[in-house]
């Protein structure tokens, strides 16, 4: 397993695992609201921009500060 997910002794953490899933979930699903929109009227787009924002911010909270520092160092 990656180091980016282990915490600082060395165990791996499911909060940053769940963080990267949940992320790339909400990107996922950003992307894809996009790629409708360019064929489709999407009816209430800002609703839809909020709550896959929402999910973005909820998997970086749980990505948590130490990805940042692990991804600073190199």
């Amino acid at each position: 397993m990656s180091k980016v997910f282990e915490d600082k002794d060395g165990n791996t953490s499911s909060k940053r695992i769940a963080g990267f899933i949940i992320s790339g979930v909400g990107l996922i699903a950003l992307l894809a609201l996009g790629i409708i929109s360019m064929f489709r009227v999407i009816k209430d787009p800002s609703t839809a921009m909020e709550s896959f924002k929402t999910i973005l911010i909820v998997g970086g909270g749980l990505l948590g500060v130490g990805v940042f520092e692990f991804l600073g160092k190199k």
